[in-house]
């Protein structure tokens, strides 16, 4: 506790004590049905307030159908959302966590799976990421949705919240009406700064009006958009100054980015390996102009760095989204000075922002019951009989699956032919702009491990005879996948290597002209061209993808296109490897189906894909009661398939009763 005074130190924000300066910022779960929170949300953050979250922020909730952002947003301007409110607040406060709503519009920003209402916006200025044209609200139009936001907040209120958060970051309605390039009225509410601060100045006179004094109402803002003509911290310590001396603040929740572009968007949520804490400088800036509390999260995944920016007088509270969906008990495991058991974020997402993007509920890699707590809690509680379990492969699936069976209490093993655990991570933490997620993968299943029973036996290949001297009830294969090698002509050539041959091999000979050849439009072509160029290669990186970098979130594609644009890397999607023939490669449109020629390449390096290492599951799926197949040794997939199938299989594994018919949405994804 002495080495977090300040970060485990109460605050007073408004009308709300917090028992201390931990924040689960506002971000999408998807736990929504007909525009009200699911009990699956309510598990969701009653988790993370048992966990010593100070404050809970929830999803942005629409204060008027138009604010609608996807068809799984909070209908926060409907009177049903209040009993829904009313069982999320009570299970949250059952842990002194306090709880507020996100009041959201996104004005021009209209995101939905289903049908796409009309965008409302101060002016006709589109979205360039979504190529939404809103329609210029009229006077009527604007008056009401200022209704909504007050409204929204009476029912938030109603509901057992303690505060709301009006949301103008990011480019949403608030600041699409207070920036000049997407404000061009003539009317009251635009022209002169102060007509185009009037819709957010009523906004809040209107909140207050409706709550009364006895409740807590802040702002969100983005302090710089990180765009070529957003809004900067300038401007924002103006808006700022503006507000405070006009209408009562209780705290200023500090971000970064615009949802408009696609580089400023990348700051909603950054990815790995943006720096840790970058806009503490921005926060700082605007609690000195506000003098009110300021909230500063974005990239803050350690509780020494949240301590050390709080003791900095950075800011009043820190946002700690992403530990807490990786790890909930993090506050509480930071509080009782039990730090090496705190599993870190890895930034990778995956699960968490990249779930909300396909219209899935939220999950997390490197914490698979993330956005499943009743599921899970479900199949914990089931009866289970101890196991003696061998796990073979020590890479992410059978890392998770290991140090699950181990908290169930079954006798693990796990075994390894390499000399360490970790599989393809090992590869992925030479590669450049993916080496903090690897390490710190890594990393948090090491100290799991040391932490566990789990028996880890390295740097042999398993045999059937150690199978039967083992005798295991339960047999988990998890051996991995190997590259893909196409039998086309050619693919025998010495100038021809394959990404793990690249990360991995010592004294690698690598040409001046280089051809990198991406099959699934992931990370490993794209970090290759990035290892190459950085090191003084001509790179062309050659897709048979619609885009490049098409599977990768589109945040970290951001900064990846960001690089490979930085490093004149030639970029050619459309494209797969036909033939290699002496010194000239041919290349296929994949939609002409015309051929075309290379011939000024030294070096070629293949990202096609993987095969699974099944030969052993064929092997030893008789030489045990149970025998699983999971992660890429089922089918090469993703990080998340590999830990959820780890997860998911351990936690079936040894249920007495079978008759249960227990569901799980690995379906038979996971062969037995």
């Amino acid at each position: 506790m002495a080495q977090f005074k300040h970060l485990f130190s109460p605050v007073e924000i408004g009308n709300t004590e917090l028992k201390n300066r931990i924040l689960s910022t506002a971000h999408q779960t998807n736990h929504v049905i007909d525009g009200i929170p699911t009990e699956d949300m309510t598990a969701y953050h009653a988790v993370r307030a048992r966990g010593g979250a100070g404050l809970i922020i929830l999803e942005a909730a629409a204060v008027h159908p138009s604010g609608m952002l996807t068809t799984n947003t909070i209908a926060g301007f409907d009177e049903k959302v209040v009993p829904a409110y009313l069982e999320l607040a009570n299970e949250v406060h059952e842990y002194g966590t306090k709880v507020f709503s996100q009041l959201f519009h996104g004005g021009r920003e209209v995101v939905s799976s289903d049908y796409r209402n009309a965008a409302w916006a101060p002016s006709a200025v589109p979205s360039l990421r979504f190529s939404t044209m809103p329609k210029p609200m009229s006077i009527e139009e604007i008056k009401e949705v200022i209704e909504g936001f007050a409204f929204s907040a009476k029912l938030a209120k109603k509901g057992g919240l303690d505060g709301v958060e009006i949301c103008c970051s990011h480019g949403y309605l608030p600041a699409q009406f207070w920036a000049e390039h997407t404000n061009l009225r003539t009317d009251e509410y635009g022209g002169s700064f102060e007509n185009r601060m009037r819709f957010i100045v009523e906004v809040i006179e209107r909140v207050w009006e409706e709550v009364g004094e006895d409740f807590t109402v802040g702002i969100r803002m983005s302090a710089d958009e990180m765009t070529m003509d957003g809004t900067t911290v300038k401007d924002a310590v103006k808006i700022v100054e503006y507000l405070v001396d006009r209408v009562r603040i209780d705290f200023i929740d500090v971000t970064a980015g615009d949802s408009s572009t696609y580089a400023g968007s990348t700051h909603i949520v950054p990815p790995s390996p943006i720096k840790h804490g970058y806009l503490t400088p921005q926060s700082f800036k605007i609690r000195m102009a506000g003098a009110v509390p300021v909230f500063v999260g974005s990239r803050i995944v350690d509780p020494v760095e949240a301590e050390q920016i709080v003791a900095a007088g950075k800011a009043d509270v820190v946002g700690m989204t992403r530990s807490l969906i990786v790890d909930p008990e993090m506050p509480n495991k930071a509080k009782s000075g039990n730090m090496q058991s705190i599993d870190a974020c890895i930034g990778c997402l995956q699960a968490c922002i990249g779930h909300y993007h396909k219209g899935l509920t939220i999950g997390c890699v490197q914490n698979p019951s993330a956005g499943k707590e009743n599921q899970v809690i479900a199949l914990k509680n089931q009866l289970k009989e101890k196991k003696k379990v061998l796990v073979i492969g020590a890479g992410p699936a059978g890392m998770q699956a290991a140090v699950t069976l181990d908290e169930l209490g079954h006798e693990v093993i796990l075994a390894d032919k390499a000399d360490k655990v970790g599989g393809l991570l090992h590869t992925l933490r030479r590669a450049p702009m993916r080496h903090e997620l690897a390490e710190s993968m890594i990393d948090n299943y090491l100290r799991k491990l040391a932490n566990s029973h789990v028996k880890v036996e390295l740097g042999a290949a398993i045999k059937l005879e150690d199978i039967r001297t083992i005798a295991p009830d339960a047999i988990v294969c998890a051996t991995g996948s190997r590259p893909y090698i196409p039998n086309i002509t050619g693919i025998n050539d010495s100038r021809v290597i394959t990404v793990d041959e690249l990360f991995n091999k010592q004294n690698m000979v690598i040409g001046k002209n280089v051809i990198v050849f991406d099959f699934a439009g992931d990370w490993p072509g794209i970090e290759a061209a990035i290892d190459l160029a950085e090191k003084g290669h001509q790179v062309t990186l050659i897709s048979a993808r619609l885009s490049i970098g098409e599977e990768v979130h589109q945040y970290l594609r951001n900064e990846y296109l960001k690089k490979l644009y930085q490093l004149k890397v030639r970029l050619l999607p459309h494209y797969d490897l036909g033939e290699i023939n002496g010194d000239t490669v041919v290349i296929r449109n994949l939609f002409s189906y015309e051929k075309e020629n290379v011939e000024n390449w030294d070096t070629i390096v293949l990202s096609l894909g993987r095969v699974p290492n099944g030969e052993l599951f064929e092997q030893i799926k008789n030489l045990a009661p149970q025998v699983w197949q999971i992660g890429d040794c089922l089918s090469p997939r993703t990080l998340e398939e590999a830990t959820y199938e780890g997860l998911m299989t351990s936690l079936q594994l040894g249920i007495k009763s079978q008759e249960s018919k227990i569901k799980s949405s690995i379906g038979d994804s996971v062969a037995k």
